[in-house]
């Protein structure tokens, strides 16, 4: 294909794929997805292999099984709720395609979860021995409990975004995190949008542990008022408002994946809420410095909600 038809193809494609992002408990039949993307729907499922890797079936098959471990790991659920959930009509199903995906059934990798959360506990709760300080290298203390965690609501934004696949390469043409930006800056400046550089969101899709590489999802986002006629590769949504658990993190960026595990192993379900089987998100309070952002800190924020009273036994 030329390239600036890859381009149109794409640019009619992202609506598409965040619609299927906000949308993948539902049925989501091949001609609504295509109606959404102003094509039939024999071109529809060419182009969007073309463009994803992947036939439709195949990329909302994978999105709901990685789903699937997210709930597994910090949902209360029961394995067969989570396989209706999923689209499979029936436990023996799911099992099958999870164990297929991810060489493991639905039930082991519970169980192992479970131990290894006791380890972590252990760990957690043990004090530094008489005689030293946090400061030496032979201490036990977690030193991540520093920073305590805490539940907020978060209001919803809307936001233009770029979106870009697999961690390994994505600075590879940029000198800093914040370039990622760059072309959103740019595009909010050309039409005269109310933007502020202090405040920005990174959207973190998917689990590196989970996730093929070059399939992670990570979309860079720019706080904006009001919806916006975005174009290709700036994609336009609103962040919805949810309950979150979140907890501030001063380290480097390459550490924040500590900072999102803490709270994967603090907040078991308790009380009437657990975490939530959508994407978590990253706040980056910056400032302005001799013409670059220097981050301040960032909050890391996982979205909550209610129990179910279908509990695992």
């Amino acid at each position: 294909m030329r390239a600036v038809t890859v381009s149109k193809y794409k640019k009619g494609l992202l609506p598409v794929l965040v619609y299927i992002e906000e949308h993948l408990d539902e049925p989501l039949p091949l001609h609504e997805l295509a109606a959404l993307a102003g094509f039939s729907p024999h071109h529809f499922h060419r182009i969007f292999q073309h463009v994803t890797g992947e036939a439709p079936k195949e990329y909302l098959r994978r999105l709901r099984l990685e789903r699937a471990v997210y709930r597994l790991k910090v949902s209360p659920d029961n394995v067969l709720q989570i396989a209706l959930d999923a689209g499979f009509k029936t436990h023996e199903t799911f099992t099958r395609a999870f164990t297929r995906q991810f060489d493991i059934n639905p039930s082991e990798f519970r169980n192992v979860l479970k131990e290894y959360r006791a380890c972590v506990d252990d760990f957690m709760g043990s004090c530094t021995f008489d005689g030293f300080t946090d400061e030496t290298p032979l201490t036990l203390r977690f030193d991540m409990q520093k920073e305590p965690v805490s539940v907020q609501k978060f209001v919803g934004q809307p936001v233009i975004f770029i979106r870009y696949h697999g961690y390994e390469n994505l600075l590879s043409d940029k000198e800093t995190f914040f370039d990622l930006w760059t072309e959103l800056f740019d595009f909010a400046d050309q039409h005269g949008l109310d933007y502020s550089r202090e405040t920005l969101i990174g959207i973190t899709h998917d689990d590196p542990y989970v996730s093929a590489e070059d399939k992670i999802r990570f979309d860079a986002c720019l706080p904006v008022s009001g919806p916006i006629a975005a174009s290709h590769p700036i994609g336009y949504r609103v962040l919805q408002p949810s309950l979150c658990v979140v907890r501030r993190h001063y380290g480097a960026m390459e550490e924040i994946a500590k900072t999102f595990a803490y709270i994967g192993v603090e907040w078991l379900p308790a009380d009437d809420y657990c975490l939530r089987a959508a994407a978590p998100f990253e706040t980056y309070h910056c400032k302005q410095v001799d013409n670059h952002l220097e981050r301040l800190y960032t909050d890391a924020y996982v979205p909550l909600e209610p129990i179910k009273r279908h509990k695992e036994k």
